[in-house]
């Protein structure tokens, strides 16, 4: 009975991260603060809220400062700073739809990156659904030496905003790599917590050099502050836990409702519409993602190369079925004029 019920929970708590970081940000383009104290308010609250399960569950900090270790932690740490800041740029400075159609390819360049440095398999069906994912990430990024000068796009900020979420998808492909080098040998908390103090170290850095750090009044920009650390949080546990409970393949193919919900508050919260060349983009990298993590669970182009065998075998077959009737029935003509010219 439990074996049943925790493939559903884990999809309920895959579709509660994509609620959260949906929800998030929704929070980072509300507020006017720059985006790098906007990320080093979450990486704060993140490690507020780290403390109490790490002293309580006595996890060991430093075990993963052991060498060849600590490279990928730290490598980890840097990488997915810098994805998380191009994610929060992104969200500020275009749709939120359109931002994670971009992000969410990064399964995609994972398996490409993995097949570089990892040697690990890239069959020709990931390499296909890359490109076509590629295809929609072109589409919903618009760059103007393609589609020309756009009435909405002046200046061609929109593309280098696309681009830079492009990085940060590149930056995030790059933590996964690490997080699989590191294995199971540090806990996820832990990775957790060293990612948020290195976040929050470069991103307070960063606002002092540029003179935009700033502490938030009460009100209401504060309050989304807190949001933005809180919905992070949540939705950071939240997608451990889906992986806990379900396989890591198809939570990445349910996380990729977020681009649905992008679009969702897009038109409810902000009034934006997107375009039908963005919905078009995203709907090709979605797919191509959701192919790919059906492929890997459930065997989808084995299933499909079944089916084409199975479908020309069976033609086959009818066509010899028809020749046999064919031959059956000239035999059988054959044989009625045999016995009618003996009547003769």
């Amino acid at each position: 009975m439990q074996a049943k019920i925790k493939p559903h929970f884990g999809i309920l708590y895959a579709l509660a991260a994509s609620f959260f970081i949906s929800t998030m940000s929704v929070c980072v383009k509300l507020t006017s603060y720059d985006f790098f104290l906007v990320l080093a308010t979450r990486s704060v609250t993140q490690i507020l809220l780290l403390h109490p399960p790490i002293i309580y569950q006595r996890r060991d900090l430093k075990s993963s400062l052991r060498r060849p270790q600590v490279y990928f932690v730290l490598g980890r740490a840097i990488a997915e700073t810098t994805a998380v800041s191009c994610q929060f740029y992104a969200y500020q400075n275009m749709n939120i739809g359109d931002a994670a159609a971009i992000i969410y390819s990064s399964p995609l360049i994972t398996g490409i990156l993995a097949a570089i440095f990892l040697k690990e398999k890239l069959t020709i069906f990931n390499l296909i659904a890359t490109f076509i994912s590629f295809g929609g990430v072109i589409l919903v990024s618009r760059p103007p030496f393609i589609f020309g000068s756009q009435e909405d796009d002046v200046g061609g900020v929109r593309f280098t905003v696309a681009g830079i979420a492009f990085c940060g998808t590149i930056c995030t492909s790059i933590a996964i790599l690490c997080v699989r080098k590191i294995g199971n040998t540090v806990d996820s908390c832990v990775l957790t917590y060293y990612f948020s103090i290195i976040c929050c170290i470069v991103t307070l850095t960063i606002t002092a050099i540029t003179g935009n750090f700033q502490l938030p009044p009460c009100g209401q920009g504060r309050w989304l502050l807190l949001s933005v650390g809180l919905l992070g949080f949540l939705g950071h546990m939240s997608f451990i836990r889906a992986v806990q409970l379900e396989e890591a393949m198809l939570i990445a193919v349910i996380r990729t409702i977020d681009v649905l919900f992008g679009y969702i508050l897009d038109i409810t919260v902000f009034g934006s519409t997107p375009s039908v060349l963005s919905v078009l983009g995203a709907l090709l990298v979605v797919s191509s993602a959701a192919a790919v993590g059906l492929n890997k669970v459930y065997g989808f182009s084995k299933i499909l190369k079944y089916a084409i065998l199975k479908y020309l075998y069976g033609k086959s077959s009818n066509s010899d079925k028809k020749l046999s009737t064919n031959k059956q029935s000239q035999g059988h003509v054959v044989a009625q004029c045999k016995d009618n010219l003996n009547l003769c």
